[in-house]
Order: structure tokens, then sequence, then C-alpha cells
């Protein structure tokens, strides 16, 4: 016997199609989503991509070097004793710190990362009565960021041409606005601006869209809603550096 039309319609989608959804089919990834919210998969791809990357951008990255390059940030002339001095200072540290703490480090920030937007969203939910909580809102950021994934891929390609170890963290994803080659007059506006990477972009456009979809807002209030927080961020950052 045939499986019924409306119970085959009714059937949920496997997670990989729901990644390659959140690509190409967004409506029909986030309408499922929100009947049935998930995370573990994002979380896996995402976040363990990102913390496997930086465990062999760690493995290979020449360390020495790596912090001796500290001491000259923001166009700084260090003495040769300071130099020598940092040296001796340095000279212990084990390469497996730098890995297991860059590994960590990484999936660490982007569950923080998740865990403020979600709360957000749930405040915001809680405000408005809309009915949402923090499970679906973790859900959404989770899924949204699925395009992050092609910041991984990217980085990973560099690290495999790091032949010398001498690569820099702001060197890392070739996404990167700075990397790109995008320049303002001001070099620490240029510090900051260029580090956003094109896949942030694509993934606050999802939020953007999931949110409407979600709460069934206009596209107006829906930015201003999701993009609030990045805004008054970037804006204040700009107005302290500038």
């Amino acid at each position: 016997m045939g499986i019924p039309m409306s119970d085959m319609n009714e059937q949920p989608i496997g997670g990989f199609r729901t990644a390659l959804n959140i690509l190409l089919e967004p409506a029909t990834a986030f309408n499922g989503l929100r009947e049935r919210p998930t995370w573990l998969l994002p979380v896996l791809l995402v976040a363990g991509g990102t913390g496997l990357v930086m465990l062999w951008y760690f493995s290979i990255l020449d360390i020495p070097w790596f912090l001796e390059s500290a001491l000259y940030q923001g166009d700084a002339e260090p003495t040769q004793e300071e130099i020598d001095a940092f040296r001796a200072g340095t000279a212990n540290l084990s390469p497996m710190v730098f890995i297991v703490s860059g590994f960590l480090g990484a999936i660490f920030v982007l569950l923080l990362v998740w865990i403020l937007q979600a709360g957000y969203l749930t405040l915001v939910s809680a405000l408005t009565g809309d009915g949402f909580r923090f499970a679906n809102w973790f859900c959404l950021v989770t899924w949204a960021s699925i395009p992050s994934l092609l910041t991984v891929i990217g980085m990973a390609i560099t690290v495999a041409f790091a032949h010398n170890g001498q690569l820099g963290p702001d060197q890392l994803d070739p996404m990167q606005l700075g990397n790109l080659g995008l320049r303002f007059g001001d070099s620490r506006i240029n510090d900051m601006i260029g580090q956003f990477s094109l896949p942030q972009f694509w993934t606050l456009g999802l939020l953007v869209y999931g949110y409407r979809l979600w709460a069934r807002s206009s596209w107006l209030k829906s930015a201003l809603i999701v993009l609030l927080p990045q805004l008054l961020l970037t804006g204040g950052m700009i107005a302290l550096f500038a």
C-alpha cells in the first residue's frame, strides 16, 4: 500500500537536505525548522569544522614567528632588549597549548555568539508575545550560520598552502573584506571592518529572512530587530576607533 500524499508531505526533511535548502531554498528550510526545531547538525558542521581548521592551523603554525609578530602590531618598534626578554619569556611555551586552545576557543566563541543571539531574540519574543522560545531561536541562528562553511573551506585551503607556517590569523579567511582588498582611510577602521567576511553578510540576511517568516513580520521590522545589535556594536566600534 502506498503512502498517502498528506503523510509524505509531513515527513521531516533530512538534516543535510535542510543544510542544502538553507543555501538554495531558505523558505523551505525555515518553514520546516519552524515546526521541528533542531540544532545539532549545524553546530557539528560549523563549530566542529571551524575548530578542526583552527587545530590544523596551529599545528602547522610557526609559533616563535607568530609570538614575535605580536610585538610589531600597530606599527610598534620594540627595542632589542624587549625582543630578547620576550623570546626568553616564551621559549618554553608548548605548541600543544596553542593547538588545544585554538580548537576549543574557536568552538567556544561560536557557541557564545549563537547563545547571545538566541538570547536576544528570546527577549524580543518575550516582549512581543510571538510564542517562540530560546530553543527556536537557537535553531534559527545555528542553521543561518551554514554559509560559514564556505569560510571553513576557504581557511582550510589557505592552511593547506601555507608551507612555511608563517601565516597570520588575519590572513586565514580569503573571503574577509580586508583580504579581498577593501580599504578605508583609517588603518584602525581597516583592521575592524576588514575582519568581516562575505559569508557573515549571507548569514545576517538569512537571519532577517528567517525571522520575517517565523514572526510574520515586515522586512523593515525584521531587519531592524535582527540587525540592531550588530549595528550598535559596529557603530560603537567605529566611533571609538575613528
